[in-house]
């Protein structure tokens, strides 16, 4: 579940030293961007029992036109302790905006035994600009995934991710510490076989990203949440 935006800063050493002046613009975002950086979001399920745990690192960085562009390594593991999934994203800040590669979204349960299929992916990444205010609203974002096999397709798997909104600023507290955060909902409607809609809730801290989220049902009923509960630069 996971998404980011970046920080305008210090005109003046900007005209003095552009890059550095970038590399914090990138820092200062709502998403982690230093090569280095580990974290590890653990998700609950409505009885607040672990249902698996995610554990990234971001293992390259490297500049682009505007920005950078960081590679995220993702391992998700089972509540007993089983490799679910393995893999990675990107993402990228330019001209002031983290885009999130949609694929990091994806729950790898959701997509039974197609996360280890060959994927054709397109759409668009999900964009958080670095001037977030309560009340704000944020561009949607769409992917469509091709499972494949043999050069063959299998299975069309999309993600529509709707109504983005800033709802508030506020201090969130997990097992990683204590963060001030904006709070950014978002409806999403996922389908390949079936059809299914539910929103979520996230919190988002500079230089950190997720602290916490939340998912819903169609009906407002809370499913299950992640927290961060690890973090170290």
């Amino acid at each position: 579940m996971r998404l980011a935006i970046f920080l305008f800063i210090c005109t003046l050493f900007t005209s003095i030293n552009p890059l550095k002046a970038q590399d914090n613009l990138c820092e200062n975002g709502y998403m982690p961007f230093q090569e280095g950086i580990s974290y590890e979001l653990t998700t609950f399920d409505k009885k607040d029992k672990i249902s698996s745990v995610n554990k990234s690192k971001i293992e390259a960085l490297e500049s682009i036109d505007g920005g950078f562009k960081a590679t995220v390594a993702i391992e998700v593991i089972s509540d007993k302790g089983k490799e679910l999934h393995k893999g990675s994203y990107a993402m990228e800040c330019r001209d002031g905006v983290i885009y999130m590669d949609l694929n990091s979204l994806m729950d790898p349960r959701s997509m039974g035994g197609l996360s280890n299929m060959e994927m054709e992916m397109s759409g668009d990444a999900l964009e958080l600009p670095a001037d977030m205010e309560p009340g704000q609203s944020l561009p949607d974002g769409h992917i469509e995934m091709k499972a494949k096999s043999g050069g063959m397709s299998l299975m069309t798997f999309t993600m529509n991710v709707t109504d983005r909104k800033v709802e508030a600023a506020e201090s969130i507290t997990t097992p990683a510490g204590t963060f001030e955060c904006v709070r950014v909902s978002q409806n999403m409607e996922m389908k390949a076989i079936i059809k299914r809609r539910f929103k979520t809730v996230t919190w988002y801290a500079k230089g950190v990203g997720a602290v916490l989220t939340e998912n819903y049902d169609d009906k407002g009923k809370k499913e299950s949440y992640t927290q961060l509960t690890k973090f170290a630069r």
